[in-house]
């Protein structure tokens, strides 16, 4: 009940009637908790919560269906994303294209580059997950982008796009503005091969590490923006290539920030 209250941004003084919906209502330490969160407001039981489910699946069925009647033609279901979806970036980094608790079906667009020169091809990997590091979300999929345009790193332009629809299925796409080069790749369980269970222990654990996740998106920044730095770096071909040696073996889970600031000072004065 917080979650929801929180997602909706909804505080409990702001709720008119609490209704029971669903069989664990039954049980009277459920009520007396959910009561006493609401400052001891009285509970509606007025419905029967089993035929509640059954009647909300009813019709969630029939607006999908595209079936309406006047009795439910004021109803309006939302269902939305469980976890972020995005793609890889750089770093090993998440870049969400579809944000948690995003309306379904929806389709959103981001852009994106290359990070080498010349690059004639893009891995795309797909991820579900609140956290900024790949490795602590889930693979859903991947695919390659061939025929990409053959520029210096950071010229390219690539469109990767998601669409969800109301069935779970993702469809993610990536074109080359320039070529016309592009990929698509169909997720059929998106957002439905976790359970329940899983989906709230990737949130809970995205609240817990908020923190350490922060940082660590402002260390991979930095040692962007080195690398970045590096390439650019003509008069010291030597610093240059060192600087990019030592960013390739850097472990940015246990390299101080203070290291990471110290290399773009050194970097900034070379320049």
């Amino acid at each position: 009940m917080k979650s929801v209250l929180k997602d909706a941004k909804v505080e409990p003084s702001e709720i008119d009637d609490i209704v029971l919906v669903g069989g664990s209502t039954r049980v009277p330490k459920i009520q007396e908790i959910l009561s006493e969160y609401f400052g001891g407001r009285q509970l509606c039981r007025s419905i029967n919560p089993d035929e509640a489910v059954a009647y909300g699946a009813a019709v969630q069925g029939a607006i999908l269906a595209g079936v309406r009647h006047s009795l439910c033609d004021s109803i309006v279901l939302v269902d939305v994303t469980p976890l972020s979806l995005g793609i890889e970036v750089q770093g090993k980094q998440m870049s969400v294209i579809i944000p948690r608790n995003t309306r379904i079906p929806c389709t959103k667009t981001s852009k994106y580059t290359t990070t080498e020169d010349y690059q004639e091809s893009l891995d795309v990997s797909i991820y579900e997950g609140e956290r900024p590091c790949v490795k602590d979300n889930h693979l859903l999929g991947e695919f390659k982008v061939t025929g990409i345009e053959r520029a210096k790193r950071e010229e390219p332009e690539i469109e990767v796009t998601m669409a969800l629809d109301s069935n779970g299925i993702l469809t993610v796409s990536a074109r080359d503005k320039k070529t016309g080069a592009d990929a698509t790749c169909s997720i059929s369980n998106a957002c439905k091969g976790l359970s329940q269970t899983e989906i709230d222990r990737m949130v809970k654990e995205s609240e817990r590490f908020a923190k350490e996740d922060a940082e660590l998106v402002q260390k991979v920044q930095l040692k962007n923006d080195i690398q970045s730095m590096a390439f650019d770096l003509v008069r010291d071909k030597d610093l240059a290539q060192e600087t990019l040696d030592w960013c390739d073996s850097v472990d940015l889970s246990t390299c101080p920030l203070s290291s990471l600031e110290a290399r773009r000072k050194e970097l900034e004065r070379a320049a």
